[in-house]
């Protein structure tokens, strides 16, 4: 087990004051747990910050998971995908996701039949992430199907994506027996079953574009929103410990 630091020892090793180690908390350059009315760090995070070599992508990601308010982002989500009739994700900034889907439609419920599938659009949720940040956009998936990706943001940075679709954002291409034909052989599918939940995919027309892309927009701000509010609740909390605290 790692080995758990207290404020006055991680003070002495940063030479910084307590409320420098609160202040680094909060936004984030230091990781701790509260255990009971006392703060801990780990030793990694205070060697970090000595200039000992930065975690891996991966072990911020599962910080990230850790700390994200799954439970009020998933009701958000849950609620947009029954009002839009598409489905919904939130992913963190590497494309690995935060929340269950909302509203998987018929076309992607086919193809998870098959678990190859799952894994292919774990992979495509990632691609489609590098494609549109940092501002966000439209991106194609595996399966030629168009998503909405809406960057979700703390202080100027990415924290995370709301991520909406399937659907046809312009028209449905002309030809895409091909890649039904794909599809069906990848995943052990008949080819009549692909063609047939393909059709069931919504189209975005013209005049519904503008109006489509502002919902995900509106999601991602109530998500930053419930962020912003659970950060200034942490800091009140913080600010109380910082007068209570005497070791």
């Amino acid at each position: 087990m790692e080995e758990l630091l207290t404020t006055r020892q991680v003070q002495d090793l940063l030479k910084v004051d307590r409320i420098t180690i609160y202040r680094m908390l909060q936004d984030g350059r230091l990781k701790g747990v509260k255990i009971g009315q006392q703060w801990r760090f780990p030793r990694s995070e205070v060697e970090r910050l000595l200039g000992r070599p930065t975690p891996e992508p991966a072990s911020q990601a599962m910080d990230l998971a850790a700390s994200f308010p799954t439970h009020c982002v998933q009701t958000i989500q849950d609620l947009y995908a029954e009002v839009s009739g598409l489905s919904a994700v939130v992913l963190d900034p590497e494309g690995n996701p935060l929340t269950e889907i909302s509203h998987p439609c018929a076309f992607c419920r086919l193809l998870w039949q098959n678990p190859q599938a799952r894994l292919d659009c774990q992979a495509s949720w990632k691609q489609m992430v590098r494609e549109v940040a940092p501002r966000g956009g439209v991106a194609t998936c595996h399966a030629g199907l168009d998503y909405l990706l809406t960057p979700i943001q703390d202080e100027g940075q990415v924290v995370a994506w709301f991520v909406c679709g399937p659907c046809w954002w312009q028209t449905q291409p002309a030809n895409t027996d091909a890649l039904w034909e794909h599809l069906a052989q990848r995943y052990s599918l008949s080819l009549e079953q692909v063609r047939n939940a393909a059709r069931e995919v919504r189209v975005i027309d013209p005049a519904q574009r503008q109006r489509v892309a502002a919902w995900p927009l509106a999601a991602a701000r109530a998500v930053q929103s419930i962020l912003h509010e659970r950060l200034s609740f942490i800091e009140r909390l913080q600010q109380i410990a910082s007068l209570t605290q005497i070791s």
